[in-house]
């Protein structure tokens, strides 16, 4: 049986574009966004300000006042910002027109909300990370993202979730990043609410 050759029989460029789908399975593990400055809405100064991506790690997390699952987890945002606050950022991140900032401060304050929160009002940054649901998750070291997607696999679709929760993607990813250990699980798809 002959010994097909790939890359001759793809090509040097396709063949380079294939490994980099493999290994890089999303343009935002490209992005590099600590250079990048985005103007965004302080809701707690309710003013614009120039925002700078820090050099420290940082968890960006994209949600919606009326999005039930950023609701359900505001608990678990808040713990994990609790339990790793002190070594890594955590900033929430609403993304576009769509609500005001007196309507996020109601959403934080209703559900206790203890991070700083931005508004991406011409959705910049959103676009920047690719970020398309909401909640959406993206760990930035370095200004290069280490990790994107759900916080974990509790829900399954919309409307349907898991009555147990069995992968913890962020938790686990935070934990690995601070053991110095290889991030095992570097992408997964975010379920939620389409952010308009």
């Amino acid at each position: 049986m002959p010994i097909i050759n790939i890359q001759r029989l793809l090509g040097k460029g396709l063949m380079m574009s294939l490994l980099l789908m493999l290994f890089f399975p999303s343009k935002a593990f490209l992005q590099t966004i600590n250079k990048e400055i985005f103007r965004l809405t302080d809701i707690n100064k309710n003013s614009d300000t120039s925002f700078v991506p820090s050099e420290l790690a940082t968890v960006y997390i994209f949600l919606s006042p009326e999005c039930p699952l950023c609701q359900n987890y505001t608990k678990d945002i808040n713990a994990l910002a609790k339990q790793y606050g002190d070594k890594i950022s955590f900033i929430g991140i609403f993304p576009g027109e769509l609500y005001e900032s007196s309507e996020i401060q109601a959403f934080a304050t209703k559900y206790k909300l203890n991070i700083p929160l931005f508004r991406d009002s011409n959705l910049n940054l959103t676009n920047f990370l690719h970020v398309k649901i909401t909640p959406t998750v993206t760990f930035v070291e370095k200004g290069k993202v280490i990790y994107f997607g759900a916080i974990d696999n509790w829900a399954i679709d919309l409307g349907k979730k898991r009555t147990v929760t069995t992968a913890h993607y962020l938790a686990d990813a935070l934990r690995q990043h601070l053991s110095k250990q290889a991030i095992t699980i570097k992408k997964t798809e975010p379920i939620g609410c389409i952010i308009n």
